[in-house]
């Protein structure tokens, strides 16, 4: 980015997994290791190697993209859930570390959007009703 665009102004940390459905009883470590490390992990590594260059620009923005599940959670979804509720702290505390660096760090929790990463959430007409309705959305 920094070769092509002569610098980083913004980070939008969107990429995530959900390896697992079930009981968080029945959560492997490796389950665990997984999520975490690409849901919680990256966006802070990634923050890190770019405030530097947002730096040299005088100031930038990251944007954390965590969900619905962070304040919702959506049962079956476990490691899921725990991480999206993480990127809730985490941006708090870069907020608060990079605030004096003129660096801006919001979070954004989406709710459902019908993708095929949440198809198990709305392909099935009943868990949509009940989805909207623990939402309280009409749609």
């Amino acid at each position: 980015a920094v070769k092509l665009h002569g610098g980083i102004d913004i980070l939008v940390s969107n990429a995530a997994v959900n390896p697992f459905f079930g009981s968080i009883m029945d959560v492997t470590e490796e389950v665990w290791d997984k999520t975490l490390d690409i849901n919680v992990k990256a966006p802070a590594l990634m923050t890190k190697a770019v405030v530097p260059e947002m730096e040299k620009r005088g100031g930038g923005s990251v944007v954390i993209v965590s969900s619905i599940a962070a304040f919702s959670p959506s049962p079956g979804f476990s490691p899921y859930n725990v991480s999206k509720t993480a990127l809730l702290g985490l941006t708090k505390t870069l907020a608060i570390e990079l605030a004096p660096r003129n660096i801006r760090v919001n979070c954004l929790a989406p709710g459902l959007i019908k993708t095929s990463f949440s198809r198990m959430l709305w392909m099935d007409k009943e868990k949509q009703e009940s989805m909207k309705e623990t939402l309280q959305i009409r749609r």
